[in-house]
């Protein structure tokens, strides 16, 4: 996740009207990882045929972003000069692969979300 941390951030830093790419970068991230939470959840429940009324479903998902919030505030936000200095001096070659791996988190994550929730979830509900 620090790669891929900074690798938000530096792409963040080129946008003139961004003004916390640290703080961007993070909260993309968060969503990203409650994507992938989610889904594997979506799955779990199409199986159990859990119940779970709108209220619940809302204070869960509060429940999550605050749970990550936390560790990527103190690994990813607070660290983020360390990570700067860490991944800065990358190669080309590095750079390259690093923004394919990126953006196919970026799209796996986002896709595998709203087929499951087109498919299965709303199948089930």
């Amino acid at each position: 996740m620090k790669y891929f941390y900074y690798r938000i951030y530096k792409a963040l830093t080129k946008v003139k009207t961004n003004d916390t790419p640290a703080l961007n970068a993070m909260l993309l991230l968060i969503i990203l990882q409650s994507c992938n939470i989610l889904s594997i959840f979506g799955i779990i429940n199409y199986f159990l045929k859990i119940e779970i009324e709108k209220q619940q479903a809302m204070v869960g998902g509060l429940l999550l972003y605050v749970i990550l919030l936390i560790p990527n505030y103190i690994y990813l936000f607070r660290k983020r000069n360390e990570i700067v200095k860490q991944y800065q001096n990358e190669t080309k070659e590095d750079k390259t692969w690093g923004f394919i791996g990126l953006l196919l988190y970026i799209l796996v994550s986002i896709t595998v979300f709203f087929i499951l929730g087109e498919t299965i979830i709303q199948k089930s509900y």
